[in-house]
Formats: structure tokens, C-alpha cells, sequence
């Protein structure tokens, strides 16, 4: 064995380690992040899809009552803890991404190393988004922070998945993830402006696009999850499956609550889920 193949022997479980690392930050930065946003107060929604109902309200001036005061003081320090997460997890998130790109050079998975300095590279987009704009709340800031978080998550979760052996998918089946999870991506950015103020949104009607492609979206991703059932890969195939099927119920738990905070919170943490699952069935090996 020479000098070369030893290296990449010995880079190779700390690259799986760090490719989890990886993973697991952007989750609880994509988490954490929407769940800040979500949280900001806002008004009662009466004409919904065109708003959101309220979250949990302000702390007001003497003439709130007591309950609203209390329950509104409770979430102070959970979104104290959320901003801390956030703030520790984004700061870690650059350095593993760039000890991945030299791990996976060592490793000699070139290809692996070109997806983290993309993610690298995107790391430093949304780090310096957040200085130059910070408090901004325009429809770019907005769908910047979204889709580049979901971006990364996804891009940490392929990287993952070229590191674990599995069936090798049919060419076709790989191109419809792909593009499978791009109309995620797009659907879920409908859902993201579809929460902002009219303001920021324009006067597109974000919350029609966004429930018009809900189920053309679902059923791409039940396809997706069936043939990646049917070319072998079980464990990816019948998780996408299910978040299709939790897509769906918590769909109509959303709208019927006028789109309350809280299913809006799973509801976009799952659909972050599918798109990642997608990806990765796009990047698996192919027959």
C-alpha cells in the first residue's frame, strides 16, 4: 500500500464523521432560523391565504391582560436558547465544511470535494447575507436565508449519502429526483413569501402559487419515493414516501389552523427533509 492509499484509508471514517457534523449543524441552523422568523409577532389573520395567523402575542403596554403578558414572557428565553443555537451552529458550520474539503481531497472523492466547497461556498454567502442586511425583511433577503439554508442541508445530506454504499439507481430515476427537488424548492419558496407582508411580497398571489403546486409537488415525490422503493433503495425511498404522506395531513392541519406558526414550523422543517432526500437519490450512484 503506498504512501497515498494509506492517507485516504485513514481520512476516510473522519471524513463520515464530519460529513455528519456537517449535516446535523445545518439542520439546527435551518430549524432554529425558521423557527425565529415564525416567531416574530404579527397580527391576527382573518382573510387567510392572503396572511398568517398570529403567533403567540406580543407583550404589551398596560391594557393586555395578564395571560397574554405571561405566555408572551415564557418565550423569551426559548428564543434566547434558539438565537444562541443558531449563532453556535452557523459559526462551527464554515470550519467543518472546509475540514470536509480537505478530508475528502485526502480521501480522494473529488467529487465529494467540489459539493463542499460549494457548501463552503454558500456557508459564506448566507454569513455575509446576515451582516450586510441585517433586520431586512425584502422578498430576496427572505428567499435567500431559505432557499440557500435548505441548499446547504440538502447538499450535507447528499454528501452523507456518496459516502454510504447502496443499490445504484436507473439514470431516470435519479434525473426525476433531481428535478423533483427543485419544484420542492420552488414550492416552498411560494410558502415562504406567502407569509410575508404584503409589502414585501408584491401583489402576486404567493399563497395561491403555493397551494396551485402543492399537489403536483406531492405526487412528484411519492413517484420518486416508488421508484427509489423499486430500484432497491428502501431506507431513502420509504422515508420520502412518508413525508409525502405527513406532507399531506400536515398540509390541511395548516390551512385549517390559517397557517398558525407551529404546523408552519414542521410543515417547512419536513418539506426541507424531502428536498435533501431527493438530492440525494439525484447524487446516488447510477447503473
Amino acid at each position: 500500500m503506498n504512501i497515498d492509499s494509506t492517507a485516504a484509508a485513514a481520512a476516510a471514517p473522519w471524513l463520515l464523521r464530519t460529513a455528519r457534523l456537517a449535516f446535523v449543524l445545518m439542520l439546527v441552523v435551518v430549524v432554529a432560523s425558521a423557527w425565529l422568523r415564525l416567531a416574530a409577532p404579527r397580527a391576527a389573520c382573518v382573510d387567510w391565504p392572503g396572511c398568517r395567523s398570529a403567533f403567540a402575542p406580543a407583550v404589551r403596554a398596560a391594557g393586555g391582560s395578564a395571560a397574554s403578558a405571561a405566555a408572551a414572557m415564557s418565550a423569551v428565553p426559548l428564543l434566547a436558547g434558539l438565537r444562541s443555537a443558531h449563532r453556535f451552529a452557523a459559526s462551527l458550520l464554515l470550519p467543518t465544511v472546509f475540514a470536509l474539503v480537505v478530508l475528502a481531497r485526502r480521501a480522494r472523492r473529488r467529487g465529494l470535494a467540489a459539493r463542499a466547497l460549494v457548501m463552503g461556498a454558500l456557508a459564506l454567502g448566507l454569513a455575509a447575507l446576515g451582516i450586510v442586511t441585517p433586520g431586512t425583511r425584502s422578498a430576496a433577503v427572505l428567499l435567500g436565508n431559505f432557499l440557500g439554508g435548505v441548499a446547504l442541508l440538502a447538499l450535507a445530506w447528499s454528501a452523507l449519502c456518496a459516502l454510504r454504499a447502496g443499490p445504484a439507481l436507473p439514470p431516470g430515476t435519479a434525473r426525476w429526483a433531481l428535478a423533483g427537488a427543485a419544484v420542492w424548492l420552488l414550492q416552498a419558496a411560494f410558502g415562504v413569501l406567502s407569509g410575508a407582508p404584503a409589502a414585501v411580497r408584491g401583489q402576486l398571489p404567493m399563497p395561491v402559487f403555493h397551494l396551485t403546486l402543492a399537489l403536483p409537488a406531492l405526487m412528484w415525490g411519492g413517484a420518486v419515493g416508488l421508484a427509489a422503493l423499486r430500484a432497491g433503495r428502501r431506507r431513502e425511498g420509504a422515508a420520502l414516501v412518508v413525508i409525502v404522506l405527513l406532507q399531506t395531513v400536515l398540509g390541511l392541519l395548516t390551512a385549517g389552523s390559517a397557517a398558525a406558526p407551529a404546523w408552519v414550523l414542521v410543515h417547512g422543517v419536513i418539506a426541507a427533509g424531502g428536498v435533501a432526500l431527493m438530492l440525494g437519490l439525484a447524487v446516488a450512484p447510477r447503473r
